[in-house]
């Protein structure tokens, strides 16, 4: 949040029309121009505090969700200022080579849906990870290197969460990062499991 550096800057405006000598009709229009800046910058810092609120609303509801449906120890929550991020790791994530989403995966993505219909002016990225193996020669047809297989899956994800869950597919992107920003190591099976998820990204549209 920048609330500080908002108000620090009307405290320098302020300073600058005092200390400008300016005569009494450039006084006048300074100070209106600042009270527009003031006006502007006080509708920010309520839109901002508004998102920061909801953004702490959203966390709690996934928290408890998580919580209830059991998944919370394979499920990473992060807030970022504005921006809540949930990787959903380990056990709920694909097997090697796969795109398909897991029953595993299935309650997951259920509180993650109720938590996006909670808050429609929210939208969602879906970012797919994979490990770093190269892709078997049988599926090199369908994804010939992690980054197609990293695509097909967070777009496993927004496909299951619009068809099966109902949700608006114009709130949601499909993203890949492939086999790169690993979180574990991959010379190791447990490393490679966990390296091959699915992270979602929650944010506030910027169409509201």
């Amino acid at each position: 949040m920048f609330n500080f550096r908002k108000i620090a800057m009307l405290g320098m405006l302020a300073i600058l029309i005092v200390t400008a000598g300016c005569s009494c009709k450039e006084y006048e229009e300074q100070i209106m121009q600042l009270d527009a800046q003031i006006k502007e910058l006080q509708e920010e810092i309520a839109n901002d505090e508004a998102i920061i609120s909801e953004r702490n609303e959203i966390v709690a509801e996934l928290t408890r969700d998580f919580d209830d449906c059991k998944a919370d120890n394979a499920i990473l929550i992060e807030e970022n200022e504005e921006v809540v991020v949930v990787s959903v790791n380990e056990g709920l994530s694909f097997v090697s080579s796969g795109i398909i989403v897991l029953d595993t995966m299935v309650p997951a993505l259920e509180a993650i849906a109720s938590t996006i219909r909670n808050h429609p002016t929210w939208d969602v990225y879906v970012e797919g990870y994979t490990d770093n193996l190269k892709i078997k020669e049988e599926y090199q047809e369908y994804w010939p290197t992690n980054w197609e297989l990293g695509a097909f899956r967070s777009a496993a994800v927004v496909r299951y969460m619009t068809g099966q869950m109902g949700l608006d597919p114009e709130r949601f992107a499909a993203v890949s990062f492939g086999p790169f920003r690993a979180i574990a190591d991959n010379d190791t099976p447990e490393g490679r499991s966990e390296n091959r998820r699915v992270r979602f990204m929650l944010y506030k549209s910027e169409g509201f």
